[in-house]
């Protein structure tokens, strides 16, 4: 059976808990006062790349310094970034989408899946969320955004399926074997260098953007009136 057709089987937006694991409990004391190190931490190196072609060794470099080995359970995330409302006026609060992708990881490395990610409140944009996030072939990691989220969403990621129920930045680069279906608004060049995934959306703007983005090698769906259409992107 392909990925493909294993995923088909799947809802997006299904919450799944596979295997139950001890977490931390609810109040994140332990983890909030790493998170609060993590954002006062002085690293204009960078900080200072994030706006530039340098981002990805951002990520990768800022990922291996400063690893969140935290297990919580997926409503467990979800509640820790609403608590994360408090320091949305931090220079650093970008830092945030670094540390929701290691415990997304984390969890589903633990036996967790089917996380939703709640950002209709009044958080900021989350940039870098759900990086380098990896799945298996045979258990696709699933993920539902509601509301807005930022940009550099998804780097890297294999073997997941994304549901973003509200617009997204720049999104899917250099994925593979991952679906992501657009019920909002799609960020320009996402899904550039992607291989072998598949990007869906009821929004023909979004089909228009995809277009010019993703490589040959994906597969693109207009989603018209529930009827799914492949776009060919020769």
């Amino acid at each position: 059976m392909s990925f493909n057709d294993f995923l088909a089987g799947y809802k997006a937006d299904e919450l799944e808990e596979v295997r139950k694991v001890q977490t931390v409990g609810t109040d994140f004391s332990e983890l909030m006062r790493k998170y609060e190190r993590l954002l006062d931490e002085p690293t204009p190196y960078l900080d200072e790349m994030i706006n530039t072609s340098y981002r990805d060794e951002m990520i990768l470099i800022f990922s291996h310094f400063h690893k969140i080995t935290t297990i919580l359970t997926p409503a467990e995330i979800n509640s820790f970034l609403q608590t994360t409302q408090q320091y949305a006026d931090h220079r650093y609060y970008h830092r945030t989408g670094l540390v929701i992708s290691s415990l997304i990881n984390n969890s589903y490395s633990s036996g967790y899946n089917g996380f939703s990610i709640n950002t209709t409140e009044d958080l900021p944009r989350i940039n870098f969320v759900m990086n380098n996030i990896i799945g298996k072939e045979t258990n696709p990691l699933l993920i539902s955004v509601q509301g807005n989220i930022g940009y550099y969403v998804g780097y890297r990621t294999q073997y997941s399926a994304f549901t973003f129920n509200g617009s997204v930045g720049e999104c899917g680069d250099e994925a593979q074997n991952s679906t992501f279906l657009f019920n909002g608004e799609a960020g320009l060049c996402s899904g550039r260098g992607a291989k072998n995934c598949i990007f869906k959306t009821p929004i023909w703007r979004n089909i228009e953007k995809l277009k010019k983005s993703l490589p040959e090698d994906n597969t693109l769906i207009y989603i018209d009136h529930g009827e799914e259409v492949k776009i060919d992107l020769g």
